[in-house]
């Protein structure tokens, strides 16, 4: 309960009566120039980033062919991950390489009664309506072998799915199949998991509070437990939540120099809101508000307590900025504030 400050006249005791009473004993702290800092803080760990971090797995059932890679190995770029036997291309594409060559023996077949047919044309054996009926079964004929082999092509280019390659230079970290496994082709099947180890970021949870007052770009610092050097990075992205359920969420962290702390490191992370340099400030615990306002209780040069209206700046969870009504130097009183009288004669201890 906040307690205004009530001149000591109006006390029962008589001015004899408080001049003769034992200080009051008070716990002070000097107002000092310092700097403010309003951060969150937070555990994380290294974990790979976005762009270096790639689970593989495929769309529709399958069966491997190919796994060629174990937990541990590293891979180049463009290497084969895995190689799989789709039913479904593999059965369109032996029924489009039988249509091509349908249509191949057909149009050689139409070439040939074209050149009997131009032969006996050219020598007067045949109306010219029959030679043009036979130059247009070519032209159709030309014409389904142009469409069966573009859809060949596209079956072929299809069947590229079948061979996955990796992105990027990385190591295989998981592999949850062998070749002969059949897969189902969803997303709860994965086949194995590719990580660059040189792309790394930091995740930490938070607050829903926190997460919702931080942007990417700002500063933060990342601390491995034991370390003694901080490393500097700027937040890369957060987790959008508007789930009241959900107590917190995730932010990521990337590095602003190359990384010294490889994956699965724990580390102390701090992110910056604001920050204050060379301010006035004072304990929290030191700051009161009445119907007046915010205020703290000095001790003056008389060794009594005294009230001080001011205006607070930036809060921190242990410091307040005092921008007016206080100065460098002065004794506020951190314990009891509210139930110290106006005037009352109070002990430091010094």
């Amino acid at each position: 309960m906040t307690v205004a400050l009530t001149p000591a006249s109006a006390c029962n005791r008589s001015a004899g009566d408080e001049a003769a009473a034992d200080p009051v004993r008070v716990a002070v702290q000097e107002a000092r120039l310092d700097t403010l800092r309003d951060a969150a803080s937070a555990p994380g760990i290294v974990v790979p980033s976005a762009a270096g971090d790639w689970t593989v797995y495929i769309e529709e059932p399958a069966e491997i062919v190919e796994l060629p890679h174990k937990e541990g190995d590293e891979v180049a770029a463009g290497a084969v991950l895995v190689r799989f036997q789709v039913a479904s291309l593999t059965q369109e594409s032996a029924a489009t390489e039988l249509a091509v060559l349908e249509a191949t023996s057909d149009v050689q077949r139409t070439r040939e009664a074209v050149a009997q047919t131009q032969s006996l044309f050219d020598r007067g054996l045949i109306a010219r309506v029959e030679h043009e009926s036979r130059l247009a079964e070519l032209a159709a004929a030309e014409s389904r072998l142009r469409q069966a082999t573009s859809r060949l092509e596209a079956v072929k280019s299809n069947e590229s799915r079948t061979i996955v390659r990796a992105r990027f230079p990385g190591t295989v970290v998981n592999v949850w199949h062998a070749p002969g496994d059949l897969l189902t082709g969803s997303s709860t099947d994965p086949i194995l998991r590719v990580v660059d180890r040189s792309r790394v970021q930091v995740a930490v949870q938070l607050p829903i509070a926190q997460v919702a007052r931080i942007a990417p770009g700002q500063l933060a610092t990342v601390r491995s437990f034991g370390g003694e050097t901080p490393e500097l990075a700027t937040v890369a992205s957060r987790a959008d939540t508007t789930d009241a359920n959900v107590p917190t969420a995730e932010v990521r962290l990337s590095f602003t120099q190359p990384p010294t702390l490889p994956v699965d490191t724990p580390v102390s992370v701090e992110i910056v809101f604001d920050q204050r340099t060379n301010v006035l400030v004072v304990p929290a615990a030191a700051v009161m508000t009445d119907a007046k306002g915010p205020y703290v209780v000095v001790v003056g040069e008389d060794e009594r307590a005294h009230r001080r209206d001011v205006r607070i700046g930036m809060r921190t969870r242990d410091l307040v900025h005092i921008a007016t009504g206080l100065t460098a130097g002065e004794r506020v009183i951190v314990s009891g504030v509210g139930e110290i009288g106006e005037g009352t004669a109070v002990a430091t201890g010094r």
